[in-house]
């Protein structure tokens, strides 16, 4: 079964004074049957035929400046696919979008931070639109026979609450008690229900998630949804996933493509993932637990939201790690086996030559490997597309650090791939990997991977219970602790928790070597609402699922 991994591979476009690359805020929407991916200050978009291999689109900006700007909305109406942007963007639409230059640009409807278009059944389009950390969500009506022309509204439709939700909260452990960010709203019409989704707190948090309102009509009452927030990762190597598009694909199936948090050169400095998402019962819930581990390509999975990946298993975390050089403590080799992109190893310089080593620690199959280059030491001039891209290295093993054969050979590459995800063609058995650099660094960075993560089927024994854990709800109710007895072959656990007892689909992920005596702090809970939660444990053989659930 082919399989891809979170984030998607895409060319990630530098921003200017970012010091980095960055996507956010995606929209995908199938047009003629195909994908296409927009996303802030793309310079362009991208085109799939299976959501896995995606062709970029450039744009001339001199032609077409908005897409230069945050935030893009997107709707199909009959052979006109449209487009808007944030920052009082205008409304586009083209009949043949793998030509850039077929654009039409119709003006502004109104001056919208953050759009989205929901076109509905009366033959209108309405616009939500918003960001602020004071004023609601708001809509428009549309008339796509006026050229998109406001015929009605804005009206208010949906405001934060963070006295009574405790996910509106900001920071990366919600530390900062004050008004979220309430943003990028994402409307969706489903069995005859609206679903907005509205991201927040704040785009640079680990924290960063969407919740949802539901209504009968475009307009509202919405009813704010107590399973918000429906769309929260904020542990893993993959953290924060707000402010996205819920869209359905060509099997039916319904997904969520949300923007991930790095933050570490710049606050908006950003990916994009995407993750099986379900309404069940009239409750809108994505499933994001090991959504950064290999799952099948979307076309190839019948039921993506319950069996979403393939059972293989992270072989790289806390492995011994050497390097060539290195930038100093905080870029030491360690940091690209950490299981977190926002962290990284750097090497002192860019040269060719520069290279390093995991060392697995005894011998494995692999089936997979993901190379997850990071930038260090962008200067602030360096930005968009006309600079060098693609990554040149090789990618050895060996079974003892002396013979080494290839397992991958990128010296020659072109094409830009920073997460750059491959399934082998065959199994190999290693138990050193190097990776070297063997080319120019793009954006004049240093060489830096913020981690070379392994994947296969390990052999051995999954943990052989869960673990013993007590549930605390706090004063502040929109906290609750759990307290986890470790377990000792256990390489991390997963704290599973939801509003119904079988629908246990937020999670947190705790490795075993960061449990103390201090309880595990969930603060994204909703004030009277009551919570089950169970804990699973896992190493690098398996899961070992919870079988008791708790109320929290």
């Amino acid at each position: 079964m082919k399989t891809i991994c979170n984030p998607i591979n895409i060319s990630y476009c530098y921003q200017k004074e970012y010091c980095s690359r960055e996507s956010a805020d995606p929209a995908i929407v199938v047009y003629q049957g195909e994908y296409y991916l927009f996303a802030s200050h793309g310079e362009g978009y991208w085109v799939s035929p299976d959501l896995a291999e995606w062709e970029f689109i450039p744009v001339d900006l001199k032609k077409q400046p908005e897409f230069a700007l945050f935030a893009p909305a997107v709707c199909v109406i009959g052979d006109r696919l449209y487009i808007g942007h944030s920052q009082g963007g205008t409304v586009m639409y083209s009949e043949n979008p793998k030509d850039p230059d077929s654009w039409v640009d119709l003006g502004r409807p109104i001056w919208w931070d953050d759009p989205c278009f929901l076109y509905d059944d009366d033959g209108f389009v309405y616009a939500y639109y918003g960001i602020t950390r004071d004023d609601p969500i708001k809509v428009v009506k549309l008339d796509p026979n006026q050229d998109m022309q406001v015929v009605d509204g804005p009206y208010p439709v949906c405001s934060s609450d963070i006295k009574n939700r405790g996910a509106e909260r900001r920071g990366n452990h919600y530390e900062l008690d004050d008004n979220p960010y309430f943003e990028g709203p994402w409307m969706n019409k489903i069995n005859g229900k609206y679903y907005l989704q509205c991201g927040l707190p704040g785009t640079e948090f680990d924290t960063y998630s969407d919740s949802c309102f539901v209504a009968d009509h475009p307009y509202g009452p919405f009813t704010y949804c107590d399973n918000s927030p429906v769309c929260y990762k904020s542990t893993g190597f993959l953290r924060g996933c707000g402010h996205g598009c819920l869209f359905e694909d060509l099997n039916g199936n319904l997904w969520k493509v949300q923007t991930n948090a790095i933050g570490v050169n710049h606050i908006f400095e950003r990916r994009i993932s995407l993750y099986p998402a379900k309404i069940i019962d009239g409750r809108l819930y994505t499933n994001t637990l090991r959504s950064d581990y290999p799952m099948p390509v979307p076309h190839d999975n019948p039921d993506p939201f319950h069996n979403p990946c393939v059972d293989w298993h992270v072989l790289s975390y806390g492995k011994k790690a050497s390097a060539s050089s290195y930038l100093d403590e905080a870029h030491a080799p360690c940091c690209a086996a950490d299981e977190h992109m926002a962290t990284w190893w750097s090497a002192k310089t860019a040269d060719p030559g520069e290279w390093f080593m995991l060392d697995l620690e005894k011998t494995y199959t692999v089936t997979a490997i993901q190379v997850n280059f990071a930038d260090q030491g962008v200067t602030p001039e360096t930005f968009g597309r006309r600079i060098h891209y693609g990554y040149q290295y090789l990618l050895e093993g060996s079974l003892d650090g002396s013979e080494w054969f290839t397992v991958l050979d990128r010296t020659e590459n072109t094409k830009d791939m920073p997460h750059d995800y491959v399934q082998l063609t065959q199994e190999i058995t290693v138990r050193y990997l190097k990776l070297t650099n063997k080319g120019t660094v793009p954006a004049g960075s240093l060489f830096a991977i913020s981690d070379l993560r392994v994947f296969g089927p390990a052999p051995g024994a999954k943990p052989q219970k869960a673990p013993d854990f007590h549930v605390s709800r706090c004063d502040d109710t929109r906290d609750m602790d759990v307290t986890i007895t470790p377990v000792s072959d256990a390489e991390g656990y997963y704290i599973r928790f939801g509003t119904q007892p079988d629908k246990l689909y937020t999670h947190m992920q705790i490795m075993h070597d960061q449990l103390t005596d201090t309880p595990v702090r969930i603060g994204c809970l909703n004030k009277d609402v009551t919570y089950y939660v169970t804990v699973d444990a896992y190493n690098e053989s398996g899961i070992t699922y919870g079988d008791r659930v708790l109320i929290g």
